[in-house]
């Protein structure tokens, strides 16, 4: 590799984070973030319902749900997304869930998108909760959209959704995805 690509690849790398990270006004500790996170969750949430109802039964039929609101995806070249969400257990909020991933390949532009992983069993969510959930190469995503209907199949004790809300990214997918859990919320 060139000596130039050696110095542009970590600097692309940052600027790539940078842009998929977002800005929050509010402390993400606050109680005003936390009411705005989980605005922010339902909102999308009901918005995957209202696409696709047969999601809701899955998710009565679940152990617990993550869902990402806001995810934000950038990349020149190298890749990077992050999002926080809103863990569920039977119906309540049990804690925070934030993402990060970043990806290497022909990747460019950015995009924003909503994610719902949806846990089968005890097993899979105890992955989340412990720190030890990581999307491989076999992670795959079904994307909602109206009038389709979600016949999707666990995989892994798991299975997600992503919403579009708006950008164009080539190349773009959830391998790579690392998530952090913390249990009960953030500033209560």
């Amino acid at each position: 590799m060139r000596m130039a690509a050696k110095l542009y690849l970590p600097v692309l790398a940052v600027a790539a984070l940078a842009m998929a990270g977002g800005c929050e006004t509010n402390s993400p500790n606050s109680p005003a973030a936390n009411t705005n996170l989980n605005g922010r969750t339902q909102t999308a949430l009901q918005q995957m319902t209202a696409q696709d109802p047969h999601l809701q039964d899955m998710l009565n039929n679940s152990v617990g749900y993550v869902i990402f609101s806001d995810m934000g995806s950038a990349a020149v070249g190298i890749g990077g997304a992050s999002g926080e969400g809103v863990l569920y257990q039977n119906g309540q909020q049990v804690g925070t869930v934030k993402v990060g991933q970043v990806s290497v390949g022909p990747q460019v532009g950015g995009e924003s998108y909503s994610e719902l992983i949806v846990f089968q069993n005890e097993n899979s969510l105890n992955r989340l909760k412990n720190n030890s959930l990581e999307f491989g190469a076999e992670a795959n995503a079904t994307i909602i959209k109206a009038g389709a209907d979600a016949s999707t199949q666990f995989s892994n004790g798991m299975a997600i959704f992503v919403l579009p809300k708006g950008g164009l990214m080539a190349g773009a997918n959830i391998n790579g995805q690392k998530f952090t859990y913390y249990g009960g919320t953030q500033g209560q």
